[in-house]
């Protein structure tokens, strides 16, 4: 079991002790947990921002690029394959 599992196991314990659902109810709590996860989201974006920047600075290709690019390629084979197929000619049976 991976920590991110026992940690939601651990918290969906603690969610069902009274005193913690009664502490979540608070307004002042809501209001701090919801600072919290709009912080990470503002704290991440800024991160891929800087990311992508230096990322450009360096002439790098992003991660959605490669994937762009990924896909452009197995296009390319699929259509490749295609094409291959279409232009073989019909196996000959009357020379063995």
């Amino acid at each position: 079991m991976d920590w991110k599992q026992q940690f939601f196991n651990k918290a969906f314990t603690l969610m069902q002790d009274p005193r913690v659902a009664k502490v979540v109810q608070d307004p002042r709590v809501m209001s701090g947990l919801m600072g919290a996860f709009k912080l990470k989201s503002e704290l991440q974006r800024n991160l891929e921002g800087s990311v992508q920047k230096l990322a450009k600075a360096f002439d790098l290709a992003s991660e959605s690029e490669v994937t762009e690019l990924r896909r452009a390629v197995s296009r390319l084979e699929r259509e490749l394959e295609r094409t291959r197929q279409r232009r073989e000619p019909p196996e000959d049976r009357t020379t063995s």
